[in-house]
């Protein structure tokens, strides 16, 4: 898949904001406990899209970009999580009876954004950040428990975060913003993508188990027909979808399967 970094990047922040704010309302019909101070689940293993890194960016002005590259410097090569597949490649090994590629280097090391246990970057966090959520006190029970729906949902919608970035790239945040950062100025024909970021693919299907598809497909639907500007979030995004000229067949990952 061909990346082109600054590919449509307005339309993907527009249906990245429509997408979050869909999302922050279905996760207020459940009574999840999670509040300020909670963040145990605040970590380096947060993965995320170019455009969800770019979002974040785009907020910032030149010195605190600077100053951002300077506090993120210490965390260049340290270990930490890194995908092996993207969310659109482990939904086609699945569908073909295979087991995708474990990733590796999950470390429990705080996020850098974090701040007396709060969110530095809360507004413009990344998509996955937004969907730790938890019925009970992680502090007490160790780990969180969300309703499988929901952690279907969000697996599904990170499949459509990774197709709304078409032409750009999947992997850690972290990695994603010392990329960015440490590129800004440099022509895109000499920028080289480091090995642990991954070209983002078109969804061949959502990963959707039969239980929980009429719940997961009437978000869809709803989000779908969500304004963006004067058009739908769906309308918008097939206007990425074509502009990136994706025209590969399904049989994008060869050999490995």
């Amino acid at each position: 898949m061909p990346v082109k970094l600054n590919y449509a990047l307005p339309k993907k922040f527009a249906l990245l904001e429509r997408l979050y704010q869909c999302l922050e309302e279905e996760a207020s019909r459940y009574p999840f406990v999670c509040e300020p101070g909670c963040s145990d689940c605040c970590t380096v293993n947060l993965l995320a899209t170019s455009a969800e890194v770019r979002y974040f960016l785009d907020s910032l002005k030149e010195q605190e970009r600077k100053a951002l590259l300077e506090k993120l410097s210490p965390f260049k090569g340290k270990q930490r999580l890194r995908p092996k597949v993207t969310p659109n490649e482990m939904a086609l090994f699945y569908m073909s009876g295979k087991e995708p590629p474990a990733d590796e280097g999950f470390v429990f090391e705080p996020c850098p954004f974090l701040k007396d246990n709060l969110c530095s970057i809360y507004e413009r966090r990344a998509f996955v950040c937004r969907t730790f959520f938890s019925l009970k006190k992680c502090q007490q029970t160790r780990e969180a428990e969300a309703p499988p729906e929901f952690l279907t949902l969000s697996t599904v919608l990170m499949q459509l975060l990774e197709e709304i970035d078409l032409a750009g790239l999947y992997g850690n945040f972290l990695d994603l913003l010392l990329f960015f950062l440490e590129n800004e100025g440099t022509p895109p024909e000499e920028i080289v993508i480091p090995e642990e970021l991954l070209s983002n693919r078109e969804a061949p299907d959502f990963a959707i188990p039969l239980q929980y598809e009429r719940y997961v497909r009437q978000f869809l639907a709803r989000l779908y027909r969500e304004p963006v500007g004067d058009k739908t979030f769906k309308e918008v995004l097939d206007e990425i979808k074509e502009g990136a000229q994706v025209k590969e067949a399904l049989s994008f990952l060869g050999e490995a399967l």
